[in-house]
């Protein structure tokens, strides 16, 4: 559905985003993160025929986004991080202005409209004029308008900035619906512990390079790419009943390639990243035993998106 191939955009001699490729499928819900000036809101705006690419090429289903704008922009939503709404304007008349604006029949417009105030929780505020809203309704007001003339792709530029814990509920579930109509959906983010929750797909850009993308889960998702390895090993995680500070001194003091890394300890709870195999680590976990610690648990940490990008970000992506 969404094609990169090469993707370069320069600004002077600054190469904002560099040899990007992406082959994002019909009915994903990609996740595009990285810090900020990576290059995460250049990448939307050369899909949404904003911006022209300096090199390489985009098509979004098939269509070419420098030879077809007005093809590509007939098939795409899109939300940037900051946009101007009309504040004198009711929130309802907003929705039915765009609505007729799209070129949806009225009862069309009417019952999408309808569907959206009460799916982004702003039923109570349809009579409300738009200068009143707080940023978090601003921000839902602005995804109902991105899909309410039904297109084939969204992109969402930090969606969830401004939202509290229950909009963040409510915006999940909508994209999730969206998905379920098989829309295709690019959300670019922070809030990486929200979108593990209903993504599909992760891309991790770092100056201005796509270092990391894919399935989030399955065999051969980013969070299988990761679990078995990080920049020093896999991580574990290590509970003792007492001694933790006879502990966290007797693991440091292992000499040699096995030495624990990256030790963090919380009062009786360690983590840290171990270069060796399941056998090492057992033969660590028999030392321990064996210096008379009490040993609660000693597990492998699986990988969340936040562990991902670390090591995504901070290796510059995995073979």
């Amino acid at each position: 559905m969404i094609e990169c191939e090469g993707l370069t955009r320069y600004y002077g001699t600054f190469a904002a985003v560099r040899d990007v490729n992406l082959n994002i499928p019909r009915g994903a819900i990609c996740a595009l993160t990285g810090p900020n000036g990576a290059g995460k809101s250049t990448i939307m705006r050369m899909l949404c025929t904003l911006l022209t690419p300096t090199l390489g090429r985009a098509r979004i289903a098939g269509r070419d986004v420098v030879r077809d704008t007005i093809g590509v922009r007939r098939l795409i939503g899109y939300l940037p991080e900051t946009f101007p709404l009309y504040d004198d304007m009711l929130v309802e008349k907003y929705l039915q202005f765009f609505a007729k604006v799209y070129g949806l029949d009225r009862d069309t417009a009417k019952a999408r409209v309808e569907d959206f105030l009460k799916r982004l929780g702003l039923t109570e505020k349809r009579d409300a004029k738009i200068q009143t809203l707080s940023r978090g309704m601003r921000q839902r007001l602005g995804v109902a308008k991105s899909f309410l003339h039904d297109p084939e792709v969204v992109f969402l530029d930090e969606p969830a900035s401004g939202l509290d814990p229950v909009a963040r509920t409510e915006l999940r579930e909508f994209l999730k619906y969206q998905q379920h109509l098989g829309k295709t959906v690019v959300v670019s983010s922070h809030v990486l512990k929200e979108l593990a929750d209903f993504c599909s797909h992760l891309a991790i850009v770092q100056s201005g390079r796509l270092v990391e993308f894919g399935p989030i889960g399955g065999a051969e998702g980013v969070l299988a790419k990761y679990a078995g390895h990080s920049l020093s090993g896999r991580r574990y995680a290590l509970r003792v009943l007492r001694d933790a500070a006879r502990l966290e001194m007797f693991l440091t003091g292992i000499a040699g390639p096995e030495t624990p890394a990256n030790l963090v300890r919380r009062d009786l709870n360690f983590t840290f990243e171990f270069p060796g195999g399941e056998e090492a680590a057992a033969a660590l976990l028999g030392k321990i035993t064996a210096a008379g610690f009490l040993v609660a648990q000693f597990t492998p940490e699986e990988p969340d998106l936040e562990a991902v990008y670390r090591r995504a970000a901070g290796s510059g992506g995995s073979d």
